[in-house]
Formats: C-alpha cells, sequence, structure tokens
C-alpha cells in the first residue's frame, strides 16, 4: 500500500539486500541479474542438479558400459594374439621336423657329443630361420631315452647365453605337454620356466620312414614377448577407453548445456513471476519439449497479468480483505449475508460544507483523496474493511469478512490514530498553504467525528444478481452514525457506546469519559455514550 491507500502491485522483487530483481530480454535471450544476487541454480548442490544426475547418470552408464567393452576386447584380443603366436610355433616347429632326416638323426647315439658335419648343417638352419623371425628365441632337437621323462639334446641355437650341448640330459618332469610332442605337434597353453628361461614352445615329432618317432624339434618363443603383446592390447585399449571418454564427456557436456541453460532461464522467470513481476517472458525459440513449455509459460504470463490488473481495478473499488474474499469464492457468489458481531466505524469531517465553499472543485477532490487515502490505508493497518465512502464520510467495520475477536480495541485504535494522522495533515495543508482558505472563514483546522458502536449486523451481498456490493446492514450502523453526529452536542471527536468499552483493554478503557445516556434518533433504547 501507498500513502494514499493505493494496493501497489506489479512491482520488481527484490533481492535479499533490497535491490531490484532487473528482469530483461537481450538477443532472444531471458538475462536476469541482481547486484548481489547470483544464479538461483547455485541454491541447489551440484548432485542434486537435474542436469548434473542425468549428466552422470548417462555418462555412468556409457562408461561403465565401455568399460566392459573395453576389457572385452583386451581379453580377447590378448587371447587372439597368444592364439596366432601359438599358430606361428606349431607350423614352425612342423615345418622344421618335416625338413629334417629323421632316419639319419636316429644313426647317431643319444649321449654322443661330437659335432659331425650334420650337427652344423641343422645349425645353421635354425640360426637362419631364427634370425628371419625375431620372435623366435631358439630352436632345438631332443631325442627320447629308455626313462620317458630323461631326454638328450642333439642340436641347440639359442640366442641366449644358456644353450644345450649335443649329447647334455635334460629331465621333462615338469614339462608334461613337451612329451606329446614326441607323438603329434604340441603347443603349450602357459609360459613355463626352466633352466633355459621363461619361454613359450611348439613341439613337433621327428619320424622315420617307418613311422618310428626318434625325437622332436621345440621352437621357443621368449615370455617377454607375450608380456610385448599384451602391453600394446593395453595400451591400444587404454586409448581407445580415453578417447570415448573424451567423447562422451563432449557429448555429456553438450547435453547438460542444453538443458542446464533452459531450466535456468525457467528458475529465473518463475523467480521473476514469484515475486510479482509479471512483465517477464520467456521467448523461447526452441522445436523441442523445452520451446512448448517456454510459450505456455508466455501464456501463463500473459493471463495472470490480465487478472492481476482485472484484481487491481477491483481492489481500487473494494477492500482489499472484500476483494480477497470475493475472489477467493469467485465461483460461489450469491445474494445475502450472514449474521456476525463487529464493531462499526462511522467518521465525517466537521464544518465540511464550509469547507468546500472556498475551494475550487479540483482542489477539492485532491484533498479528500489525500485526506481519504490516509484513513483507508490506517484501516487497512488495524485489519479494518472500508464498506464505502459518503463523500467526506467514511463506513468502515472491524470483523467482517475477517473474524477476529478484538475487533472493538482495534477500531478504537484506529479511531485515534485517525485523528493523530488529520492532525498531521493539518501541518501539512499548513505548510502548503491550503489551510489559509479555510482559516479565513474561521475554521482553524479541519477536524473529524468518529462514531463506534458494537453489535450484530448481516454482512454480505447486496444488490442484484448482475451488480452488487459487499455491505453491513442493521441497528449497529445507525447506531454508530447516531453516535458520530452526537460529538456536536458534546462538543468531542470520539464518541463509542458502552458495548464498545466494555470489549476494551484496560489501557484503552482508561481513556474513556462517560458522557451519560443519550437518546439515539430511530432508536427507543438510550445508548451509554463515552469520549474517548
Amino acid at each position: 500500500m501507498d500513502k494514499t491507500g493505493n494496493k501497489i502491485t506489479g512491482a520488481p522483487p527484490l533481492s535479499g539486500s533490497g535491490q531490484p530483481l532487473v528482469v530483461r530480454e537481450a538477443g532472444g535471450e531471458l538475462l536476469m541479474a541482481a547486484r548481489t544476487q547470483g544464479d538461483p541454480i547455485r541454491e541447489v548442490r551440484a548432485f542434486h542438479r537435474f542436469h548434473v544426475r542425468l549428466a552422470l547418470l548417462y555418462g555412468g552408464v556409457v562408461l561403465l558400459t565401455l568399460a566392459l567393452l573395453v576389457y572385452l576386447f583386451y581379453h580377447l584380443w590378448s587371447r587372439a594374439e597368444i592364439e596366432s603366436l601359438q599358430q606361428r610355433l606349431l607350423t614352425l616347429s612342423s615345418s622344421l621336423a618335416a625338413s629334417i632326416d629323421a632316419d639319419r638323426l636316429a644313426e647317431y647315439d643319444l649321449t654322443n657329443e661330437t659335432l659331425t658335419p650334420f650337427h652344423q648343417a641343422l645349425y645353421q638352419q635354425f640360426q637362419t630361420m631364427a634370425e628371419r623371425d625375431q620372435d623366435i628365441d631358439s630352436i632345438y632337437i631332443l631325442r627320447p631315452s629308455n626313462v620317458p621323462t630323461d631326454l638328450y639334446f642333439f642340436v641347440d641355437y639359442a640366442k641366449g647365453q644358456k644353450v644345450g650341448q649335443p649329447g647334455e640330459y635334460y629331465s621333462a618332469e615338469d614339462t608334461p605337454i613337451l612329451l606329446r610332442g614326441f607323438s603329434r605337434p604340441t603347443v603349450e597353453n602357459q609360459p613355463y620356466r626352466d633352466e633355459f628361461g621363461y619361454t613359450l614352445s611348439a613341439y613337433a615329432p621327428l619320424r622315420t620312414r617307418d613311422g618310428q618317432s626318434v625325437g622332436l624339434v621345440g621352437v621357443d618363443v621368449k615370455a617377454e614377448r607375450l608380456t610385448m603383446v599384451e602391453n600394446r592390447v593395453l595400451q591400444a585399449s587404454a586409448l581407445i577407453f580415453l578417447l570415448a571418454f573424451a567423447v562422451i564427456a563432449l557429448v555429456s557436456w553438450v547435453v547438460s548445456r542444453s538443458i542446464r541453460e533452459p531450466l535456468r532461464r525457467l528458475i529465473n522467470a518463475t523467480g521473476a513471476v514469484a515475486g510479482g513481476n509479471l512483465d517477464v517472458r520467456m521467448d523461447m525459440r526452441r522445436d523441442d519439449e523445452f520451446g512448448l513449455l517456454g510459450r505456455y509459460f508466455d501464456q501463463m504470463a500473459d493471463e495472470l497479468k490480465a487478472r492481476q490488473t482485472l484484481r487491481d481495478l477491483f481492489g481500487r473499488y473494494l477492500s482489499e480483505d472484500v476483494a480477497r474474499s470475493v475472489l477467493a469464492r469467485e465461483h460461489e457468489i450469491d445474494l445475502g449475508g450472514e449474521e456476525v458481531m463487529v464493531t462499526v466505524l462511522f467518521c465525517d469531517l466537521k464544518d465540511y460544507t464550509t469547507i468546500s465553499e472556498r475551494l475550487s472543485p479540483l482542489q477539492m477532490v485532491s484533498m479528500l483523496n489525500e485526506y481519504l487515502g490516509v484513513m483507508n490505508s490506517l484501516i487497512d493497518q488495524h485489519k479494518g474493511c472500508v464498506i464505502e465512502f459518503l463523500g467526506d464520510g467514511i463506513l468502515a467495520v472491524f470483523g467482517a469478512p475477517q473474524s477476529y475477536p478484538d475487533h472493538a480495541e482495534k477500531a478504537t485504535r484506529c479511531a485515534l490514530a485517525m485523528r493523530d494522522s488529520l492532525d498531521s495533515l493539518n501541518k501539512q495543508w499548513q505548510a502548503d498553504g491550503l489551510a489559509a482558505r479555510w482559516q479565513d472563514l474561521g475554521v482553524d483546522k479541519i477536524e473529524c467525528r468518529i462514531g463506534l458502536h458494537t453489535g450484530v449486523v448481516v454482512a454480505g451481498n447486496l444488490g442484484s444478481k448482475t451488480r452488487m456490493k459487499y455491505a453491513v446492514i442493521g441497528d449497529t450502523v445507525n447506531v454508530a452514525a447516531r453516535l458520530e453526529q452526537l460529538n456536536k452536542d458534546f462538543s468531542t471527536s470520539i464518541l463509542l457506546s458502552d458495548d464498545v468499552r466494555s470489549r476494551l483493554p484496560n489501557d484503552l478503557a482508561g481513556q474513556c469519559a462517560q458522557m451519560g445516556l443519550s437518546q439515539v434518533k430511530g432508536r427507543s433504547q438510550p445508548v451509554i455514550c463515552h469520549a474517548l
């Protein structure tokens, strides 16, 4: 309310420090800023923000799926690399076995330590093959004995320092797969360690023309080669994961931003509307759900703006309490009323006719509006309801349409405040020079007369189906009006009935002076009057 009692609406909302919240549009985007107010989204914890949770959920599921795929890829690729290596070893060992003269090999004794041209030829063959294939670490020939696990070297080529000499003993107790190599081509499933190193091996039998197995060819690859293969697969998998992670993070950021921005604008706009600013619009030019939501928001704001304008105009013709009561029951408005206990206040200006003769119509209307505005504001502050203005007169009721038990006290305190405020207005009119016009007629200052009475009234809607007003009807209203007039006889400014005084607290009741019984016009029973 302003000082004239008019309801102020449509004011921009205030920030926490009292700064007005600025709502504006620029470049098609809604910009909201306050000098001391930040982004309202910051009020929500980061994990509770919708776009963050959506991005985490979306990104988490995708990353988990990607991690599983990379894990499977790593194992499958590693397995494929190992199987490819095993197949190469089998092929090499089988091709070597086919190129060696097993019948000639059978002519040599197991423990023969003498190097012959045949040994040298095999050694040279193995060396040439190993140099062509960098993965091969050693190639050798082992011969069986009567004891299955006791074997003897025939030829051994190795890139390392440890080399088996012709006729040197070798125990196969810990390598059962090796023994199968005397009967068929075989490859180790896992690397194994012996005195010659940590290797993965393949074996192929050496058979004579009559099919007798007289030895085997072994081809070894160092296990470091397998580690290198696994590291290469791991690096490739890690690179794929990092690239995919970067792409997913970028996509998640784009998706999150496409949600965060319209959400921020909607939150700012709805906050402005909640603060009373109905001029804000989204103007969201999008073809998705947010665009639809923005258009509906703008339609809602337009409708609210129209309704607020109607309520503002409506509220200027009715008391705020009456307006709220009517608007709350807009579909249940009927003629008629109900009996309620209230306190009625009747106020009039003394010497109003004399004063109006010396003022122009425009000056009179201006003075009355200023006076009525101050009085209306005081009545509102004391929870009273202005029923109507009767020229310079005011009819107000306390206890309707909103009921409260201390209506007599509120009405009495309001009457005192009205009298004090009129004294302040007189000082203002004196300073403005307006008071000189009625002082020339012998009216020193403008005074009011107030009558107060408590009783039962019928409060409700009076009129017709097409035009009605809120009114209070009953003897209580008449008595209050007569008490206002009796101020002339007693030379007082505020008269109240004994029904009012009996309901006042001690501090107010002690300010009352009994004026005796008075016969009120139109009423058979006299009224006990008290001057305040």
